[in-house]
C-alpha cells in the first residue's frame, strides 16, 4: 500500500486534505453538541478512523505495519464490543434506545474491520495486500454507500444512524468522506 500512495502524490495529499476537514469538522461537532445531538458515539468514531488513516497516509513507510494491525486489531473489537452493547440495550429498552446508534457504531465496526483486512498482508495471489478481487468488492460497497448518501443528502439510512440535522447537515460529510477514504485505501491495498 505505501508504494502506491508514495506514487500518487497529487491523490494522496487530496485524501490527506479531506481527512484533515472531517477531521476539523466533527471535533468541531464534539465541542459544540447541538441541541437533541444523539451521534456523538459516530463522531468520535469518524475521529478515531480519520486518525488512523492520517497516519497511515502521511507516514505510509514510517508507519510500523505491526502498530497499524494493532489499533486496527483494538477498534474492530471495541467497535464490535459497543454494536454488541447498543444491541442489548436495545432489545432490552424495546427500541427506546435509537436503532441509529446501533446502525452508525455498525457501521464503524465494517470500516474497521475492512481497513483490517486490507492491511491484512495475506493474498492468493502473492502480493502484500487483500485478494485484489475480495478488496475491490469492498472499496464498490464503500463508493456505493458515500454515492447513496451524498445523493440522498442524509436520507434513507444515515438518516437513521444520524437521526439530528436537515438535509445537507454537516453529519454527511465524515460520512462520505470516510466512504470514499475507505475505497482509496482499499484500492490501494489491493495494487500495493
Amino acid at each position: 500500500m505505501a508504494e502506491f500512495v508514495q506514487d500518487y502524490a497529487a491523490l494522496r495529499w487530496s485524501v490527506v486534505a479531506a481527512f484533515l476537514v472531517t477531521s476539523a469538522i466533527v471535533t468541531l461537532r464534539l465541542a459544540r453538541p447541538v441541541r437533541g445531538h444523539v451521534d456523538s458515539e459516530s463522531d468520535a468514531a469518524h475521529l478515531v478512523m480519520c486518525l488512523i488513516m492520517l497516519v497511515m497516509l502521511i507516514f505510509p513507510t514510517e508507519a510500523s505495519p505491526h502498530a497499524v494491525r494493532g489499533v486496527l486489531i483494538a477498534m474492530t473489537v471495541a467497535f464490535g464490543a459497543l454494536l454488541v452493547s447498543r444491541i442489548v440495550e436495545w432489545r432490552a429498552a424495546r427500541g427506546a434506545v435509537p436503532a441509529g446508534q446501533i446502525f452508525a457504531i455498525g457501521y464503524h465496526a465494517l470500516a474497521a474491520a475492512a481497513m483490517l483486512y486490507a492491511m491484512s498482508g495475506h493474498s492468493a495471489t502473492g502480493h502484500a495486500g487483500p485478494p485484489p478481487l475480495a478488496a475491490y468488492a469492498l472499496a464498490a460497497l464503500f463508493v456505493a454507500d458515500g454515492l447513496t448518501v451524498l445523493c440522498l443528502r442524509g436520507g434513507g439510512w444515515h438518516r437513521l444512524a444520524h437521526p439530528v440535522g436537515a438535509v445537507g447537515s454537516a453529519a454527511v460529510v465524515p460520512h462520505v468522506v470516510m466512504d470514499l477514504g475507505m475505497a482509496y485505501m482499499l484500492v490501494a491495498a489491493a495494487l500495493g
